[in-house]
């Protein structure tokens, strides 16, 4: 089972496209469990999966994957996840007031959490900067998070 953990799912693209492949997990026999606080209640898409709080993450001994660097903050503290990803969608830290890289190196460089990237560009980019991401994943890619999903089993 694969959790995916994010603040709040709203009416924006990204969150539209995950629940669009997390519920394609359904229909891979992939279990998922999305950890939010809370759901826009006019989304336009049925969540077929698992909802639960955001803080009942501490409990889930699977992989787990964000694409919001606040919650990652936290990964590095969370004791049964089998592996960590953050989902680099938008290189969304250059729009942060007085950014430092010195902010997102401690997460962006442990070594429990693997990056995860949107586009070629994106992976040069935080190769270069910091290490090497895992993987390429478009829109939430359902057949990137079924792979995620096995390589944590192994």
């Amino acid at each position: 089972m694969i959790g995916i953990v994010k603040n709040n799912v709203q009416i924006q693209a990204k969150d539209i496209m995950a629940v669009e492949n997390i519920n394609r997990l359904n229909d891979m026999n992939v279990n998922s469990c999305l950890f939010c606080n809370l759901i826009d209640p006019n989304f336009p898409l049925p969540l077929n999966t698992t909802v639960l709080q955001k803080a009942q993450v501490l409990d889930f001994n699977g992989p787990i994957i964000t694409d919001h660097l606040s919650i990652a903050q936290d990964f590095i503290n969370l004791p049964y996840a089998s592996r960590r990803y953050i989902y680099l969608y938008d290189l969304d830290w250059k729009y942060i007031d007085n950014f430092s890289f010195m902010h997102v190196a401690p997460l962006f460089f442990h070594e429990k959490i693997d990056l995860i990237v949107r586009s070629e560009s994106h992976y040069d980019l935080v190769k270069k900067l910091f290490k090497e991401p895992c993987c390429i994943m478009k829109e939430w890619d359902c057949k990137i998070l079924k792979e995620l999903d096995n390589d944590a089993k192994e």
